[in-house]
């Protein structure tokens, strides 16, 4: 029997790595990954702020969290991903970018 590689299941789908929200403001992160590589993206609400690609997962979540630390420090407050319900419409960010 063949076992999937953990990434895998990042595959094609936007995976959210964490949500952080203020007053009358949400800040979503997220990964999707192969076939050519990592796409890292934060949305405000359904507009895309930021994006890198990597060609590795690790680099990408690093980043991910280097990100996350200044947020929550200047106030930003963790939300739980799995289970709050989102503020904003759906993301339009299903898929990476074409290249």
């Amino acid at each position: 029997m063949m076992f999937k590689r953990p990434t895998d299941r990042l595959r094609g789908e936007a995976i959210t790595l964490w949500r952080l929200e203020r007053t009358e403001d949400e800040l979503r992160c997220f990964v999707v990954g192969p076939p050519r590589g990592y796409w890292l993206g934060i949305e405000r609400g359904t507009d895309l702020i930021f994006s890198e690609n990597y060609d590795d997962l690790e680099p990408a979540l690093n980043r991910a969290e280097s990100l996350k630390s200044p947020l929550v420090v200047a106030g930003w407050a963790e939300i739980d991903p799995d289970t709050a319900p989102r503020k904003s419409a759906q993301s339009p960010h299903k898929r990476g970018p074409s290249a």
